[in-house]
């Protein structure tokens, strides 16, 4: 009984888990019914693989998946995808709690300045506020994105949709985690700058969707990209790279992408005429292999980024209550 009580949770972090209880309880509810979820894809997914019979991407020694019509497959497909997407975009989630709720209700109604008055200085205040959820949020998300790895792999990769899409992109990996992070650093700032609950939230939305937005703009610029160039046959690339860009080089040294030579519009074909004759045909793409290097250097900026934001939030908090 005396480690029990040892062990259990007093102070400013028991009265953190307090105030946030029916918070931590919804959140609680939510991973318990996302880890569910998952288990069972997990089994929908070894289902759909065996009905479906072995099958891979083009890159691989098996044929590729071709029949989505089976029930198992067809559940498997549309719940993992459904699954990537609320993975994907709980940072969000995380930004309107931090800045409308977390900090910035408290410092709206005075609960704060309560807690200041008995012996814990606004940077202590401050460190229990990020640092409780931050632990709560790296298990989560930590969990989340493990057993959507253990889903997605049961069902073949091939069943699911490929590792460059942004939803699929974000639940496989630790960018996902940062992004939830960098949410809670963003709620912070906005909730000790503009000290309203609602105001705060807005802005710590908007904040956190804009950098993911642009992120997801420029990822492929993150890792030096594959450049294939054939003078005969037009190169093949498998179906699981992320191809940026294909089309024809012309004697003139010009590229010309296959989308101005072969779309809709009837000016095209004679635009890639008046180019000259084909030299050679291209690509630009990102293969499989660069999955985790795009990964780990994402995660490392988004990292620095919230390094840098809460950094600023100790520092207006510091000078406005020093």
């Amino acid at each position: 009984m005396n480690a029990l009580t040892a062990l259990a949770p007093r102070g400013l972090t028991w009265a953190v888990l307090r105030l946030h209880r029916s918070a931590l309880l919804v959140a609680a509810g939510l991973l318990t019914a996302g880890a569910a979820g998952l288990l069972w894809l997990h089994a929908v997914g070894l289902e759909a693989a065996r009905a479906h019979g072995p099958c891979g991407s083009s890159d691989t020694d098996l044929p590729p998946c071709q029949d989505f019509t089976g029930t198992a497959v067809f559940e498997y497909v549309g719940n993992m995808r459904l699954t990537a997407t609320m993975i994907a975009w709980l940072p969000l989630a995380v930004a309107l709690y931090a800045g409308g709720v977390l900090i910035g209700r408290e410092l709206e109604r005075g609960t704060a300045a309560l807690s200041w008055t008995q012996s814990v200085t606004p940077a202590r205040w401050l460190v229990a506020k990020l640092l409780i959820p931050a632990l709560l949020i790296t298990t989560g998300m930590g969990l989340l994105s493990l057993l959507y790895r253990l889903a997605r792999h049961a069902g073949a990769t091939a069943l699911g949709d490929e590792w460059y899409m942004n939803d699929v992109f974000l639940a496989l990996g630790p960018a996902g985690l940062a992004y939830s992070l960098l949410a809670l650093a963003v709620g912070a700032l906005a909730g000790v700058l503009l000290r309203r609950a609602l105001p705060a939230g807005g802005l710590a939305l908007a904040a956190t969707g804009l950098v993911m937005w642009l992120c997801d703009r420029w990822r492929d610029q993150l890792w030096p990209r594959v450049d294939l160039a054939s003078s005969g046959p037009r190169p093949e690339v498998a179906s699981s790279v992320w191809q940026l860009e294909n089309g024809v080089v012309t004697s003139t040294d010009q590229r010309i992408q296959a989308l101005t030579c072969w779309g809709p519009a009837g000016r095209t074909r004679a635009e890639c005429r008046a180019g000259g004759e084909v030299r050679e045909w291209y690509a630009v793409f990102h293969p499989s292999s660069h999955f985790w290097p795009i990964q780990l250097v994402e995660t490392g900026i988004v990292l620095a980024l919230t390094a840098a934001l809460t950094a600023a939030a100790f520092v207006v908090l510091r000078r406005r209550h020093a």
